[in-house]
């Protein structure tokens, strides 16, 4: 690999920071979706339990945005009230925000841990010693 590969690969690129809020809202507005295609379809909750294989309670709460399901619900639901994809890519969008929202909080962590001094870094420690004693860097 180049330099200029590494370098092009090592950009760093910026994302938009995703909120609790934001993937809060996203999974009710999914939620509405799902419901709002189930009535459409003539399909009540209990009908759509059954056919996902899932509870009716289930089916209440990911209609409100309380509930998370797993990628296989949204294709069931997609099928058993007729989509044709839209429920699945809506839950794609989600998902998408979910994972950049756990990234972010890793990031953090990880800045957070970067920057404490390392234990018994005698680097940091010489510089500090230094600094006291009116030497500069």
């Amino acid at each position: 690999m180049t330099l200029s590969v590494v370098a092009a690969l090592a950009a760093p690129q910026r994302l938009e920071a995703v909120t609790p809020e934001v993937v809060a809202d996203s999974r009710r507005v999914l939620g509405r979706a799902l419901a709002e295609s189930r009535r459409s379809a003539g399909v009540t909750q209990e009908r759509l339990a059954l056919l996902v294989r899932r509870s009716r309670s289930s089916i209440a709460n990911v209609e409100v945005g309380r509930q998370v399901a797993p990628r296989e619900f949204w294709m069931a639901c997609d099928v058993a009230v007729g989509c044709e994809g839209a429920l699945l890519a809506a839950w794609g969008r989600t998902d998408a925000l979910a994972r950049r929202l756990r990234e972010q909080k890793k990031e953090a962590q990880i800045r957070r841990l970067l920057a404490q001094p390392p234990p018994g870094c005698v680097c940091r420690e010489l510089h500090r010693l230094l600094a006291e004693s009116g030497w500069s860097s």
